[in-house]
């Protein structure tokens, strides 16, 4: 599995809101239709005022996370509208091949079943 990996900095509660509603309305979605996508997550660090992001995406191999691109391999995919509502954010994706996991990383799903 490959983690596509990028940091970001929202200034506020209400901008991160903001955010975390517009990724998972267009872009979880968007990337949710492309083959070989595992799945994503927005996280979190709070810094003083400040809302520190992490938003991680999993593709099942280097050719599936190809299809998110534009530009150069590493170029961050940041919208216009996303870009003037974060405090900072960073040009380039970084990512990641998983040699171990378990978990929610594993593949397993932890939907509870109906009683």
């Amino acid at each position: 599995m490959i983690i596509r990996f990028w940091r970001a900095v929202a200034g506020s509660d209400e901008v991160l809101a903001v955010y975390a509603d517009h990724l998972q309305k267009t872009t979880f979605v968007e990337m949710a239709e492309l083959p070989g996508h595992l799945g994503a997550t927005l996280a979190r660090k709070v810094k003083g005022t400040d809302n520190e992001l992490v938003v991680m995406s999993f593709w099942e191999d280097m050719a599936s996370a190809a299809h998110f691109i534009k530009g150069d391999f590493d170029d961050a995919v940041v919208k216009p509208s996303t870009q003037k509502l974060l405090k900072s954010f960073d040009i380039k994706v970084e990512y990641f091949e998983t040699l171990v996991s378990t978990g929610i990383a594993g593949g397993h799903d932890i939907t509870p079943e109906p009683a």
